[in-house]
């Protein structure tokens, strides 16, 4: 082989290493990046207050809800049945804002990495290879749990 082929051969072979260690450092970068976000995503929460100040929830990082406060005279002012409407729609409302939180944190790491065919000619796509990362979507409310210690009329009927 020509010394001329040996200095283009060397010469690609070292434009390749340079390519694959930039791909490399942009790969532990958002790999790191990721990690960050998604412990921050694992403390995202959400709290919300009624309108009339009776009901405070609040939603942990997967949507549920892992507080609720009702105003001592929540039972005075309001119906059991309204009461129950407004612990769902904030409930709901605090999901939504924590899904969103979640997807503002994951949206800017989820992309971007280039692939081997954006490299290489000829090369593979890995990108078919690599799952998503999945972001909350909105899941219907789920019916609530009867605790069968309980007995079946709610003390909230007997009221």
């Amino acid at each position: 082989m020509a010394e001329e082929d040996l200095d283009r051969l060397r010469a690609r072979n070292t434009a390749a290493k340079e390519q694959v260690d930039g791909l490399l450092d942009t790969f532990r970068r958002q790999t790191e990046a990721l990690r960050e976000a998604q412990e921050a995503a694992s403390r995202a929460s959400a709290s919300l207050t009624s309108k009339d100040g009776l009901v405070r929830v609040s939603v942990d990082s997967s949507g549920a809800l892992s507080a609720l406060d009702l105003a001592p005279s929540a039972f005075d002012r309001s119906t059991p049945e309204a009461l129950a409407r407004t612990v769902l729609e904030l409930a709901r409302q605090g999901a939504a804002q924590v899904r969103q939180q979640v997807s503002d944190l994951m949206t800017p790491v989820s992309g971007g990495l280039p692939d081997f065919g954006d490299l290489f000619d000829d090369a593979p796509s890995l990108r078919g290879l690599m799952a998503d990362i999945p972001v909350p979507t909105a899941t219907a409310a789920a019916e609530p749990r009867v605790d069968d210690d309980e007995a079946p009329d709610s003390w909230l009927r007997r009221r």
